[in-house]
């Protein structure tokens, strides 16, 4: 007899008391308490460990990855999985998991704690009288009543700030390109535009992942189409603001003051939101609260012991949970579903009603109702990387408000298997097929709308529309390559009849908005846009 655990759980950046006892009171489970371990020694301890958990501090890359050869779960006790490669766990079979609703309750409080300070100057009251000063016309405040909220992003936490914040009376306006109109007025929200929130909210809060759409969202020319006197609040990404813009938009008096709890870099260094009068900054505080860490140490604990014990596996950002034959047959079609989604719902503009999945040929011999989790999951990534996975997809879709639809064919013209996932977004359609050749573990979008076309669902994007005529193909690749982006594939369908042709190209880094623009700004083409395929 050994007295060796079952299971060995490395626990990289601490963990309340809570969680630990969980894991401790698990007579299975032996507890590598390693708070602070250095990255030397996250690789000589990782080989001999079934599972990590990690906050924000250690990074899971895939060196650490390929060491851990025992590894079964890698764990994050928070939201965002941005310090794990997901990829590589997914290539090794190992569940990446997260605490997707941990916190939520802190971060919506504090964004309505972020408004209120805000609206009524009290930092900058607090801070004088501590001077010794007394100055009551200076910090003369404004009500929340009556007010209009924009809430920019409406899961989880947008709603909880929004359901908070009626309770203030104030008007609720919300926009996302996930949420139907009947989901948001449930939830008393008006769905508008992201143009008209900017027009009529006395005070935008952003509750948003960072994407390549987000990522500097709120700019110059966002920044002039909101309303004059207007306040901000941001308590989800630093990268969603240009932080020098928003201090002229605050300084020129467009805007009356801003409340920011997220930065580029943290800790910020010569950041010109610190310090400014008339904007409040907090050191990311948003999940901050006793009761938040109590909670997602729980959470972790209870889903790390059942994933290694073989029971239900939650939130998991990587993997559904399919047999092993069905894995093997579906699993790469859940992948391309996956991709599918992400590329549609980045190609199509307005906001997402319905979404079906169509799958054809062999594969519907087994269970493929995973392939559409994996589109819906592809889709719902686009706007909430951090918060949706395999496992909760079709929850999140249904809380939205978003109509899915699944059938299946057993023929596939022209191909063994087809996926075809299709979007619509009140009066635009867009569907999108792919398919994996036999012998190859290599995705294929085969077919956009009516086009004809052969092209990988990887890396970074380009997706052209333009007129049939010479010379097209020509200038796209010069634009590219005069702004430094290199093209590493290229596939092109026409359409005769409308005589328009599409094109799909593969770019060795994102591109620029900048460059989007310089291409639309050419005649001959019709539309451009920047995809992303994680």
């Amino acid at each position: 007899m050994t007295d060796r655990k079952k299971f060995k759980v490395l626990i990289c950046d601490g963990m309340v008391p809570e969680g630990l006892a969980i894991f401790r009171a698990n007579e299975s489970i032996e507890v590598l308490d390693q708070k602070g371990i250095s990255r030397e020694d996250l690789l000589k301890t990782i080989p001999n460990c079934d599972a990590v958990i990690v906050r924000s501090a250690t990074t899971i890359d895939s060196e650490v990855i390929e060491a851990g050869t025992k590894l079964k779960v890698i764990a994050r006790a928070g939201v965002g999985l941005d310090n794990v490669d997901i990829p590589g766990a997914t290539k090794r079979g190992i569940v990446a998991m997260n605490t997707p609703t941990g916190n939520t309750t802190s971060a919506a409080e504090h964004s309505i704690a972020l408004m209120l300070s805000m609206l009524r100057n009290i930092p900058q009251a607090d801070s004088t009288m501590r001077g010794g000063g007394w100055d009551r016309n200076k910090y003369t405040g404004r009500e929340a009543f009556g007010k209009t909220l924009g809430v920019i992003g409406l899961g989880k936490i947008g709603r909880q700030v929004a359901q908070r914040a009626q309770g203030f009376e104030m008007k609720i306006i919300g926009y996302d390109p996930f949420t139907s109109k009947e989901s948001a007025e449930k939830d008393g929200i008006e769905l508008v535009t992201l143009d008209e929130l900017y027009e009529r909210a006395d005070i935008v809060t952003l509750h948003v992942p960072k994407t390549d759409d987000t990522k500097g969202m709120i700019n110059k020319k966002t920044l002039a189409k909101m309303k004059k006197g207007a306040f901000l609040v941001n308590c989800a990404r630093g990268p969603l603001i240009v932080d020098q813009d928003l201090v002229d938009a605050v300084e020129s008096g467009h805007l009356s003051g801003a409340a920011i709890d997220v930065y580029h870099e943290e800790p910020p260094k010569d950041s010109p939101l610190i310090g400014h009068p008339r904007i409040i900054t907090t050191p990311h505080l948003g999940a901050s609260t006793e009761e938040a860490q109590i909670n997602v140490g729980i959470m972790i604990a209870e889903q790390v012991i059942d994933a290694l014990e073989d029971r239900e596996i939650r939130n998991a950002a990587n993997m559904p949970r399919l047999d092993p034959e069905t894995k093997k047959e579906v699993g790469p079609f859940l992948r391309l579903a996956d991709e599918l989604g992400q590329f549609c719902a980045q190609l199509i503009k307005g906001s997402v009603e319905k979404i079906e999945v169509h799958c054809q040929g062999h594969i519907t011999n087994f269970d493929v109702s995973p392939v559409t989790v994996g589109a819906l999951r592809g889709a719902l990534s686009t706007v909430m990387p951090d918060t949706v996975n395999f496992v909760n997809a079709q929850f999140l879709a249904e809380m939205q408000g978003l109509k899915v639809e699944s059938s299946s064919s057993s023929e596939a013209t022209g191909f063994t298997n087809l996926v075809t996932v299709t979007l619509t977004a009140g009066e635009q359609v867009l569907s999108a097929s792919g398919t994996i050749f036999e012998g190859q573990d290599v995705s294929r979008i085969v077919g956009v709308d009516d086009y004809v076309i052969e092209a990988r669902p990887y890396g970074y994007l380009l997706a052209v529309r333009n007129k049939d005529q010479p010379g097209v193909v020509g200038l796209v690749g010069t634009v590219l390559a005069n702004n430094g982006i290199n093209i590493s594939d290229m596939s092109l369908g026409s359409n005769k009849a409308k005589k328009i042709s599409l094109e799909i190209i593969n770019v060795d880094r994102p591109v620029p908005t900048e460059v989007i623009e310089e291409l639309k700004s050419n005649e001959l083409v019709i539309s451009a846009r920047a995809i992303a395929i994680r």
